[in-house]
């Protein structure tokens, strides 16, 4: 399974790893996630009883060796979507410009093509049914398709750069037997998550405003014959495509609950259904402000007594053993503090204090004798969506009553102030200002413009 990963207010780009689960919810094994790969956008499939990922945009395509549990780059990946003796069948969503799907001859390599995107594609008895959103399609004869004029072409579509076509928006030679059409474009209430084929019968998993159902088709509609928990929600993303069909008829779709912690997996074989379920338990910390100030105040007598020969295998003990979260990036972060000096990029440690703030610790530290070089602490607003946080600062300013900053600074440079003495220096600017220490061998900085900083660094 992949699991993005947290960036706090750092990074908006996908950060994820990858986790080999096993049934009783234990974590068997972490498996690296090599860079071309670390997208957003992503298909997860099993091909020959093999893991891929296919990146969506560059086709980027990885196996998982399970020998060394590591991911092997390997030929970028073709967009199939259902193969049989007959026909292999193609499909690609160009956006705005709809998209297509071909029935590509595996004798005379002729193409036939039909203007819908990404389905899930069955055969039953001869005929082929692809299911699209909110409609079922059924085609006799690919053959009485039109005839594509632009055929599917790995190489257009997958090594060159930029594909796109427009759609011929035509159903020439299939049939509709069930199309919803009453749905809500900006609110819809309807979606077929997926069709698949058991004891020789067509079925179709789906959701509309009350629950998720499993029906059949008949006389084009579509009758429920099973109801799942109201609370599940199927669905498949429009990058996540390669997965649903597979030569086994297997095939394998997440689902949402009304709680954002509760989530899982549909997994639908030949002949069973399985529905597995992940309940994440995990709670992140909230240390209070009591019990957060006291631990400031403690390391800062820690980091003022040891820079001089602290290392981060030290910090990184200290930092767990309160259960601080680790939000370290993998891209390269610096400071102009430590301008011309070789360091890493810094391992950071979050720590709630409350539903208003949090405290981020960034710990700067060299390459070769990981030796620590600066300390920064920042106290910012604790928002779920970071991105908001430049337009919360106006607000606090327009009310200094909700401003919870003031009373963290006043608090911090009393604190110093009673330890270091009077500050070396203070600058006054129009949207806050700064104090500085100069200590025996100790600059320390402490900042508040919207939010507060303090940062500790040898002389």
């Amino acid at each position: 399974c992949y699991f993005r990963t947290d960036n706090d207010q750092f990074n908006s780009a996908s950060n994820h790893q990858f986790y080999i689960i096993a049934e009783n919810g234990e974590i068997n094994t972490k498996v690296d996630v090599p860079q071309a790969i670390q997208k957003n956008y992503y298909d997860l499939y099993i091909k020959n009883d093999t893991l891929f990922t296919t990146e969506y945009y560059n086709h980027n395509t990885f196996y998982l060796d399970l020998s060394t549990n590591t991911w092997i780059e390997t030929r970028k990946g073709i967009d199939l979507y259902f193969a049989d003796k007959d026909y292999s069948v193609y499909s690609l969503d160009f956006g705005e410009w709809g998209g297509s799907t071909w029935f590509e001859d595996r004798q005379t390599k002729n193409q036939y093509e039909i203007g819908v995107s990404t389905p899930i594609v069955n055969r039953l008895n001869e005929t082929y049914y692809l299911t699209s959103g909110t409609s079922i399609l059924k085609i006799d004869n690919p053959k009485r398709l039109d005839k594509s004029e632009e055929p599917y072409d790995y190489k257009k579509a997958v090594l060159d750069k930029d594909y796109h076509k427009e759609s011929n928006y035509s159903t020439n030679g299939a049939e509709t037997v069930f199309e919803y059409s009453d749905n809500d474009y900006f609110n819809p209430t309807f979606s077929i998550a997926t069709s698949f084929i058991q004891d020789n019968k067509l079925y179709h998993l789906y959701k509309d405003s009350i629950s998720t159902k499993i029906g059949r088709i008949e006389n084009n509609d579509l009758i429920p014959i099973y109801t799942l928990k109201s609370n599940i929600r199927p669905f498949i993303r429009y990058y996540d495509t390669r997965n649903p069909i597979q030569n086994k008829n297997s095939q394998t779709l997440q689902f949402k609950t009304n709680q954002e912690n509760v989530y899982g997996l549909i997994v639908i074989n030949e002949n069973d259904i399985n529905i597995i379920t992940f309940d994440n338990k995990y709670k992140e910390p909230v240390y209070g402000k009591n019990e957060l100030n006291e631990w400031v105040e403690k390391s800062l007598e820690f980091f003022s007594s040891n820079l001089d020969n602290l290392h981060i295998s030290e910090i990184d003990s200290l930092e767990k053993k309160i259960k601080a979260t680790d939000v370290t990036q993998k891209h390269k972060i610096s400071t102009y503090r430590l301008e011309g000096m070789d360091v890493e990029t810094p391992r950071i440690y979050r720590k709630i204090e409350s539903d208003t703030l949090k405290l981020i610790t960034m710990y700067y530290y060299g390459t070769i004798e990981k030796e620590i070089e600066l300390i920064h602490l920042e106290w910012v607003l604790n928002n779920k969506n970071t991105s908001l946080y430049e337009s919360l600062r106006s607000t606090i300013k327009k009310d200094k009553k909700a401003n919870p900053f003031e009373p963290k600074f006043i608090c911090i440079s009393n604190y110093l102030t009673a330890k270091f003495g009077k500050p070396s220096s203070i600058k006054k600017e129009s949207n806050g200002f700064e104090q500085k220490w100069i200590a025996d061998k100790l600059i320390i900085v402490l900042d508040y413009s919207g939010n507060v900083q303090l940062t500790i660094q040898h002389k």
